[in-house]
């Protein structure tokens, strides 16, 4: 039986790799993102949504490069690697974390509180290229992130790839609020700054479990191609296929279990692949290892 521990619970690319947790290598996929200028993906939750954007964030980090090979040295990208690894800034926004009030009032402010600080850890990181650089529009993340960007424009820094995780989530939370339109307008000026009016970006990549209409936050943007459950691209990026369940069951000794955990969970059709539910099988796997 492997020894390796089945990770439970673990978005992050770093930890996954540093703890040495059982691994579904799905890196294949970094190159084929590089033919988008911002891909918008659109899964189910508990999917390795986090895991995409944070593995991403890892290859292209520029700060990153000299842990390549510990990070990815036994990946498929890591045997493959593109020329685009390890050479740009990052931003990355985590909007599952955003908690908004239940009240219009104040909403700006508990929404840039939480979302600025990407941009300014981004500067943080590459302290060696912004040198004495400090925002003045400190608390306002659409500004901050035009200062920035302003910033390595006239400076000819290395462009920037910007990881927006969970997109939709401020919308629905407002929509179950209240203050739907406050929300649209506020994703609408950082958006535009991220993705419309930015010359300085090299990709996007966004996440979500909802469709947004273009006519919302995306008004006007045309460089986005937004990737469903229904698209046959990259519809085994996101789950388990029939043989890395094999796989995964056959490192654990329960390769009899195959056919139990097919028919209780290979319930989802992406594009032309049969899907597994990844949280359902690690679950299931750690349950039979200790039967």
């Amino acid at each position: 039986m492997a020894s390796i521990t089945i990770p439970y619970a673990v978005a992050d690319f770093i930890e996954m790799r540093e703890r040495g947790f059982y691994y579904v290598d799905k890196t294949q996929y970094i190159a084929k993102l590089e033919d988008y200028k911002a891909p918008v993906f659109l899964r189910p939750r508990r999917f390795g949504k986090s895991l995409l954007v944070s593995t991403l964030a890892c290859y292209y980090d520029r700060t990153k490069a000299h842990r390549f090979e510990e990070l990815f040295g036994d990946t498929w990208i890591g045997n493959h690697p593109t020329k685009e690894h390890n050479r740009y800034m990052i931003i990355r926004y985590d909007f599952s974390a955003m908690v908004m009030s239940d009240h219009i009032q104040g909403l700006a402010q508990n929404f840039n509180d939480l979302n600025c600080g990407p941009v300014e850890v981004m500067v943080a990181h590459n302290r060696d290229l912004f040198g004495d650089f400090e925002f003045s529009n400190r608390g306002d993340a659409s500004k901050m992130l035009e200062e920035v960007l302003t910033y390595a424009r006239s400076h000819e820094l290395p462009k920037v790839y910007i990881l927006i995780d969970e997109y939709d989530v401020p919308l629905d939370k407002a929509f179950q609020h209240g203050y739907y339109q406050e929300m649209v307008v506020l994703l609408r000026g950082l958006f535009g700054q991220a993705l419309k009016t930015n010359e300085f970006l090299q990709f996007a990549v966004l996440t979500g479990c909802l469709r947004v209409s273009k006519e919302s936050i995306f008004t006007g943007l045309n460089n986005f191609k937004v990737l469903s459950i229904a698209d046959v691209r990259f519809d085994e990026q996101f789950g388990f296929t029939d043989q890395e369940v094999q796989k995964l069951l056959k490192d654990y000794d329960l390769e009899e279990h195959f056919s139990e955990a097919k028919e209780w969970y290979d319930g989802y059709h992406f594009g032309n692949s049969d899907i597994y539910c990844p949280w359902d099988v690690i679950n299931y796997t750690e349950q039979q290892q200790w039967k």
